[in-house]
């Protein structure tokens, strides 16, 4: 029979700490997790672990002689990772945007951190889509319409986007009167490229036949390029500001923002259940609307 570490890992664990609860704070996952894990061990090798009680847990004659056995190893094993490696214990890893990360997610961390000095949090800025269940990511915050195969989204903000043209564009090609019209335009994509299509999906349109002008991987420079009229810009208010008060730009279009187009939070659904991971996504939930 094949040795699996990590149910002897779990088992000593809980025998350390002699609580559920405690030890899926330390494993970072919930007590229910624990508890079944626990089963599904005895039920695997046919031995009563642990005795369970109103008051508790304790440990049968089986799991006592099991504990003597792994303690001195895992023991071992655990002041080496403490030694070797950097301590991850409370952390919780985000991949994030650029923009996102700039714009509004460092200030809310950092009111997040008053209150939770020790939560550990690293962050992770890049525009990919990283892979949830291959990456050594727990929490990325996407920008789009919320569903994702596999995993579970949580519904953070929805800052709205400002659709902003130079004056002398739609002077030569007309104003626009509803979100369609602007299939009549060449489209500037965000540094991201993927805002015009859900922009569009999330207003019912089929873009299929969508122009799209130079994609500049900075949003700053894309502000540039729509004040030298190459297309339309949806962009964040924070790059506009400027442009937008000195008549170089203006707002294209005003209309009716669809509030599912917004950030969201997204994991795998067991890395969801985790304590720390589920206070952060609460915080977020709370702190950016």
């Amino acid at each position: 029979m094949a040795i699996r570490i990590q149910d002897l890992y779990t088992f000593h664990v809980v025998a350390r700490c002699g609580a559920m609860q405690d030890a899926a704070h330390e494993l970072g996952v919930t007590p229910g997790a624990i508890s079944q894990r626990i089963r599904a061990i005895e039920e695997r090798h046919g031995l009563r672990l642990f005795m369970r009680s109103k008051n508790g847990i304790a440990l049968t004659v089986a799991g006592h002689a099991l504990k003597s056995e792994v303690s001195a190893a895992f023991a071992v094993i655990e002041t080496a990772h403490g030694k070797h490696f950097t301590n991850r214990h409370g952390a919780i890893r985000i991949s994030v945007s650029v923009t996102f990360a700039h714009t509004t997610l460092v200030s809310s961390l950092g009111r997040f951190s008053d209150l939770h000095p020790t939560t550990k949090i690293s962050i992770e800025t890049e525009d990919r889509l990283v892979d949830l269940k291959s990456e050594p990511i727990d929490l990325a915050i996407r920008h789009g319409l919320g569903s994702y195969t596999g995993l579970v989204s949580e519904w953070l903000c929805s800052p709205e986007l400002i659709l902003v043209a130079s004056p002398t564009l739609l002077e030569k090609h007309g104003t626009l009167n509803d979100p369609a019209d602007c299939l009549h335009y060449k489209l500037l994509p965000e540094s991201t490229g993927k805002d015009w299509s859900i922009w569009f999906e999330a207003h019912g349109i089929d873009a299929s036949q969508a122009a799209y002008g130079t994609q500049y991987g900075n949003d700053f420079l894309t502000v540039k390029a729509a004040v030298e009229g190459q297309g339309l810009a949806l962009l964040n208010d924070i790059y506009v500001k400027e442009s937008l008060a000195s008549g170089h730009l203006v707002r294209a279009l005003d209309f009716a923002w669809p509030t599912t187009f917004a950030y969201y939070a997204v994991a795998l659904e067991e890395v969801l259940k985790r304590p720390l991971v589920s206070t952060l996504v609460d915080w977020f939930k709370k702190d950016l609307r």
